[in-house]
Parts: C-alpha cells; sequence; structure tokens
C-alpha cells in the first residue's frame, strides 16, 4: 500500500517520495472522519484498491459496527462476519471468533470503539482498519492514520475527555494529532500551508511510523450494492419484525 506524495516543498526535507510503503497484512490504520463532503460522495482513503490488489489475500474479512443493518460505504466488500456491537460483553465473542478464525484476517470497524486492551489480544497476522468519525483518544497503536479530505471549512469532529465533550473544527483537531504523534513542535504556520495545498489538490493528509506526514488521493466508491448474504440477513431480520 503506497501513498506517493510528498505534503509540500517547504516540508521537503523530511518528507520522501514513496513514502508511505507500508505492508497492509498485521497493519493497525485509523481513517479518521467525519468523511463528508457536502452534497457529493463522500471520499476515503484507497485502501479498498490495496486489499483488492493484495497477492495474499486475507482469509476471512470481519466487520464490527454499531447499527444492526446497514453498509459500510469506506469499506464496501463482502464480509464473512458482522458483529453489531451494542456492549462490552460483545467483544468476548468477537475475540473468540478472532483468535480461530483463518490468518491473515482483516477487522473493520465502523463507528465503533475499540478498547485499549483488545490490541493485545489480536494476533500479528489480524489487519486493523478503524473507520471513525469520533476522535480517538488512544493513537499509540496505529502504524498509519489517514485523515478526511479537508474541503469544507465547516468540517467538524466531537472530541471526547473523561468529563466531557465538545465540537473542534476539522483541520484544528487534525493539527493537535500530528503535534502528538508527528512532532512537538510541529507549527500552525507549517499546518496552514499544508491545508491550503491540500484543498487545492483536492487531496487527504495521512501520517505513518516510518514516512511521517504525506498526502493521498481519494477514492469515492461507486456502485454500493447489497450482497446475497446481506439480503438474506435483511430478509431474516425484516420477517421477524413483521
Amino acid at each position: 500500500m503506497t501513498s506517493r506524495y510528498p505534503v509540500d516543498k517547504y516540508m521537503a526535507d523530511t518528507i520522501q517520495l514513496e513514502s508511505f510503503n507500508h505492508s497492509l497484512h498485521g497493519a493497525r490504520i485509523l481513517c479518521q472522519g467525519p468523511f463528508i463532503n457536502g452534497s457529493k460522495k463522500a471520499a476515503y482513503p484507497p485502501i479498498l484498491d490495496a486489499i483488492q490488489q493484495l497477492r495474499d489475500p486475507f482469509k476471512k474479512k470481519i466487520l464490527l459496527t454499531n447499527v444492526l443493518f446497514g453498509l459500510n460505504a469506506a469499506m464496501p466488500i463482502h464480509y464473512d462476519a458482522t458483529f453489531h456491537v451494542k456492549d462490552a460483553a460483545d467483544w468476548t465473542l468477537i475475540l473468540t471468533y478472532l483468535t480461530y478464525a483463518p490468518k491473515p484476517n482483516l477487522l473493520v470497524a465502523e463507528d465503533v470503539l475499540l478498547p485499549d486492551g483488545l490490541w493485545s489480544k489480536l494476533a500479528k497476522t489480524t489487519t486493523v482498519v478503524n473507520v471513525t468519525s469520533q476522535s480517538v483518544m488512544n493513537l499509540r497503536p496505529y502504524d498509519a492514520i489517514f485523515f478526511a479530505p479537508m474541503e469544507e471549512t465547516t468540517h467538524q469532529v466531537t472530541t471526547h475527555t473523561q468529563a466531557t465533550h465538545q465540537v473542534t473544527a476539522y483541520s484544528d483537531y487534525v493539527y493537535k494529532v500530528l503535534q502528538s504523534v508527528y512532532k512537538a513542535n510541529y507549527s500552525i504556520k507549517e499546518h496552514k500551508e499544508i491545508l491550503q495545498e491540500l484543498r487545492v489538490a483536492n487531496a487527504g493528509l495521512m501520517w505513518s511510523r516510518e514516512a511521517g506526514v504525506c498526502w493521498y488521493d481519494p477514492v469515492v466508491h461507486n456502485g454500493e450494492k447489497l450482497t446475497g448474504k446481506q439480503l438474506s440477513e435483511l430478509f431474516a431480520f425484516l420477517s421477524s419484525v413483521f
């Protein structure tokens, strides 16, 4: 999985071409949303393309979601198992499944709060893609963070602390995250210059442990359809209701 471009000339001394070239197997990836684009379809990091092009494909794909039934817009692929996460008790079943599922496997979380204790129990051959619209407090497990394209100046994210939560401008939130994971002296001047170039290029910003900060080309997933298994589950659910 490769992101090809440096952020800008100002940071050319720290960002190299072909900077993010990380093996997808075993990676821990955070896609920090919300991924919105006004009235247009949302654009996402090119992770789905990388999954579909793997020479050694995942043997099992697992989806964690906070809704009873729905399509995963960020990763619209066929999943071998889907878990509707309601409370802490569900994690016992999820971990049991992951333990015995064939490896390598893919775990996709859609707006689900991943508990800190989960990471130490995951096999190294389990790839995690966490797609969320809420702020993530514990960033240490992640190898890479993809931020949503910042085209809209009103883009916001809900940030949480132990006592409260508040709505923060998305660009300000990204700045604070980069100060935490990238470098403490990352300046607001650097950040504003980078954001300007990103908006002009319609690009997204990302960070990785190996490469630092670079940018990526967002993609729009077209032709999102229900799979046969999803249709079967939907009809079974509707039958039980009516």
